[in-house]
């Protein structure tokens, strides 16, 4: 599992664009550190969301289980769960402004956990992956946990962007695909990764339209003039299987629907402007981003004047995957999730 693992987090490093200029990795071997002290599930300071969904459309019978992005930056491999600072910033950068684009639908369920550091991404096939490996236990303990205790049938959604679209990836295709779990799975959202096609375990279909169920979706965000070459390349290269894997995933999230690749200005929902910040969440702004999905990469436009925040090198704008299309994915959550609850109960209209 560590080799798999090994290829998938080489994914991960293509998708963020590491520049050469990263940190060093830990100078400590992985088996030479003692890990940090496990999560316990059973207490509220284990979890960022823990049923909580502000903003919340009242009456919709659903949940979502969400797997935050790697927010730790440290010579350490794992993060300390009781690190109160890396906390703070998950909670002001992801809660805030990723978990809430599911609130319409769902309650909100994100686990903290060991996640691997920054540093882990350079060192992919060692050490790295054993930290993502130890992170990833902690994601699946977590998920047990909120089956046992929370989810009582309920329909959910699994979600995350970068590092947690990694784990939540395996977590759908190892623990849900297959078993009767997969029944309740209204839909996956992964973005921040390149996920060859081939990668997918049978039967678990990338979504066509913006109302299917029981499927996933994934996209990268890159200027539309971006040079993606050497990622796509990297990306496909590092997963090893049959020749199908020969494109990545890439849904439009201003569509979802595999009919309309392409969508202009004026067709979005509303982006997330501005960097995370304490405090309330900015007005949603309107108009000013098309995007098209052109060789398995999302290629994004904006208005002139109009300014991404967090860009990385390259045209990369992996930091706004989720905050250029939030809107969108708060209007398509709850659109599949009355969908699951109509073709589950045809009488029913999705509410409690």
């Amino acid at each position: 599992m560590v080799r798999i693992l090994g290829r998938q987090i080489g994914m991960l490093m293509a998708g963020l664009m590491l520049m050469a200029s990263s940190p060093r990795p830990p100078e400590v071997m992985f088996d030479e550190a003692p890990p940090p002290a496990a999560p316990d599930y059973h207490l509220a300071g284990s979890w960022a969301a823990y049923g909580d969904r502000p903003g919340a459309v009242v009456g919709q019978a659903a949940d979502v289980f969400y797997i935050h992005p790697t927010t730790f930056r440290s010579r350490a491999w794992n993060q300390d769960v009781r690190d109160e600072k890396t906390n703070r910033w998950t909670d002001v950068s992801v809660v805030q402004r990723q978990v809430s684009a599911f609130s319409a639908c769902c309650r909100a369920f994100s686990p903290r956990y060991r996640q691997a550091s920054s540093r882990a991404f350079l060192d992919s096939d060692g050490d790295g992956a054993k930290a993502y490996e130890l992170a990833y236990a902690d994601v699946l303990r977590a998920f047990e946990y909120y089956l046992e205790h929370e989810n009582a049938g309920r329909p959910f959604i699994i979600a995350g962007h970068s590092q947690g679209a990694l784990h939540g990836l395996r977590l759908v295709q190892e623990r849900i695909v297959g078993s009767a779990l997969f029944d309740r799975m209204i839909a996956a959202y992964l973005p921040g990764i390149g996920i060859p096609v081939g990668m997918l375990s049978e039967g678990l279909p990338v979504c066509a339209t913006p109302t299917q169920t029981r499927c996933m979706v994934s996209w990268n965000s890159f200027d539309a003039n971006a040079d993606t070459a050497q990622y796509v390349t990297r990306s496909l290269k590092r997963y090893v299987g049959p020749a199908e894997a020969s494109h990545l995933v890439c849904v439009n999230p201003m569509s979802f629907d595999a009919a309309r690749p392409a969508m202009g200005f004026g067709s979005g929902k509303g982006i997330l402007p501005g960097p995370p910040v304490e405090g309330p969440l900015p007005p949603l702004a309107h108009g000013k981003v098309a995007a098209r999905c052109d060789g398995g990469i999302l290629r994004v436009e904006v208005t002139p004047g109009f300014e991404i925040s967090d860009r990385l090198p390259g045209g990369n704008l992996h930091m706004s995957d989720i905050a250029l299309f939030w809107g969108d994915i708060r209007v398509n959550a709850q659109q599949r999730a009355k969908a699951w609850h109509a073709l589950a109960r045809p009488d029913s209209d999705g509410s409690e």
